[in-house]
């Protein structure tokens, strides 16, 4: 059976960053130190998947969202859409990039410029990229949009302020705006962790929907295991700046082959009631992402650790179909 190609072709993105140097010896030999706070991660997804992004606050995860986003721009690599470089899509279109590629943030009140009525945020960008024949058809098409996103009546809500509104209405608004164009490629990066509990299934839901609906691509960035597996087809996890382990979501779930990964899932409530796990306890903290290395970044934590652990970095090996270990020790 011929494999599908990918949609969606994450290539040896990395983000580093200059750290200005405090001994006197790292002055004089003009010695840079670098945070690599996203380091040479590739993925590929299909079209209409939902790939789900784990790991500790810290690790990256956000830095990789803005970088896929191009709201920073990598220190090396490039995302391809359908075989398209967006490296050269936003050099020589920046509009149709931002109609290719969205990403919802984490919180809602800061998405919106509070002086505007949501008429105003929502219909500026349709102006922007100039679409819509008139003033008439672009408000209608907001008035649509929202009562598909179950926010009615669509009128009253469109002449109120940020302020007048719940998280979770924003929320669901930021989402529906960033359906405006049908983007190709969405990065959700944290859309419910400042939302109320209550709140949260509603808006996950309905990110799943349009995303169906619109067949979009999406990286759904989160540190909540259960909302995780609940919402994507895959999983990356990452640590450090690296993805350590990769695969569906099921099989990342359920058989966790990295020592890092099987110690997260280990700390997150089964939704199997009869299930009896036992928890993992990782001790210290994640070593500092300036110069890290020479050996595996999680070995300094890690119960499984050997001495070869702290020698060379892992290469990334593949268990079963698709799914992907970087793990001296399996």
């Amino acid at each position: 059976m011929e494999e599908k190609k990918p949609f969606v072709k994450i290539n040896n993105i990395s983000m580093w960053y200059p750290q200005k140097s405090k001994s006197l010896s790292q002055v004089i030999k003009r010695e840079k130190q670098w945070v690599k706070a996203v380091d040479n991660v590739s993925l590929e997804l299909q079209k209409g998947e939902i790939l789900g992004v784990i790991g500790e606050s810290g690790c990256g995860k956000s830095t990789l969202g803005r970088a896929l986003a191009r709201l920073e721009h990598p220190t090396q690599g490039d995302v391809f859409i359908d075989d398209v470089s967006t490296q050269n899509l936003i050099k020589q279109d920046q509009r149709k990039f931002r109609r290719t590629v969205q990403i919802v943030f984490q919180n809602p009140f800061d998405t919106f410029t509070p002086r505007d009525t949501i008429e105003k945020i929502l219909m500026r960008p349709l102006k922007l990229h100039g679409i819509g024949k008139s003033e008439e058809e672009r408000k209608q098409k907001c008035i649509d949009i929202l009562e598909s996103g179950g926010l009615k009546p669509a009128e009253e809500i469109m002449k109120r302020y940020p302020h007048e509104l719940s998280g979770g209405q924003l929320q669901r608004i930021s989402i529906l705006r960033s359906m405006l164009f049908n983007p190709q490629f969405i990065i959700a990066d944290e859309p419910v962790s400042m939302l109320d509990v209550s709140v949260r299934a509603e808006i996950i839901n309905m990110l799943v929907t349009l995303s169906r609906e619109k067949d979009a691509t999406v990286v759904f960035i989160s540190h909540d295991i259960a909302l995780t597996r609940y919402i994507s087809d895959k999983i990356a996890v990452m640590y450090l700046g690296k993805i350590i382990e990769y695969g569906d979501s099921e099989t990342i779930i359920n058989r966790p082959q990295h020592p890092y990964t099987q110690a997260l899932i280990s700390n997150t409530p089964s939704i199997d009631l009869d299930e009896i796990r036992e928890t993992i306890k990782v001790e210290g903290e994640p070593p500092t992402p300036v110069n890290p290395g020479p050996g595996c970044y999680f070995a300094p934590r890690c119960f499984k650790a050997t001495k070869n652990c702290f020698k060379h970095y892992p290469d990334t090996v593949e268990l079963e179909s698709g799914h992907l270990v970087s793990c001296s020790e399996i």
